[in-house]
C-alpha cells in the first residue's frame, strides 16, 4: 500500500450544528485541500487522503479530534460504533490500495473485462425506443 495514503478519522461528535454552518466533514475537506493533501474518498467519519509528513501534521493540527492513521489500521478500535457502510467502505479502500489489486489493474487492457465485453456486444437500441 502507498505509504502517503492514509485514513483521516474524524471526531464528528453529537454537538448541535448552527443552521447554515458547514458540516464537520465539509470543514475537514476544506482543511484537506488547504493543507495541499489530496482528497481520495470519504464515507461517514472516514476520509482517505494522500498526505506528506508536513501535510499530515497540518491536518491533525487544523481538525480538532482528527486522527491520521495508516490504511491497515484496525479502525474498529478507534471507532467502536462503525456502521455497515463505513465497514464496507474501509474494506473497499484496502482492496483498491492493495499490491495485488494494483498489479491486476496495471495489467488489464481496456475492453477485456467480462463487463466490458458484454457492453460491447449488447444490441444497439434506436433512440426513443425501449428495450422492454
Amino acid at each position: 500500500m502507498e505509504s502517503n495514503v492514509r485514513l483521516l478519522i474524524l471526531d464528528i461528535g453529537a454537538g448541535h450544528q448552527e443552521p447554515g454552518a458547514k458540516s464537520p466533514v465539509g470543514r475537514a475537506l476544506d482543511s484537506v485541500l488547504a493543507s495541499g493533501a489530496t482528497f481520495r474518498h470519504s464515507s461517514g467519519r472516514i476520509v482517505v487522503v494522500e498526505a506528506s509528513g508536513e501535510q499530515a501534521a497540518r491536518l491533525t493540527a487544523d481538525i480538532p479530534g482528527a486522527r491520521l492513521v495508516p490504511l491497515d489500521t484496525d479502525v474498529s478500535e478507534l471507532i467502536p460504533d462503525l456502521d455497515t457502510s463505513e465497514l464496507l467502505f474501509l474494506e473497499a479502500v484496502r482492496i483498491r490500495n492493495s499490491a495485488s489489486y494494483q498489479e491486476e489493474k496495471a495489467q488489464q487492457k481496456p475492453g477485456e473485462s467480462p463487463e466490458e465485453q458484454l457492453m460491447f456486444t449488447a444490441p444497439c437500441i434506436p433512440e426513443g425506443q425501449s428495450h422492454g
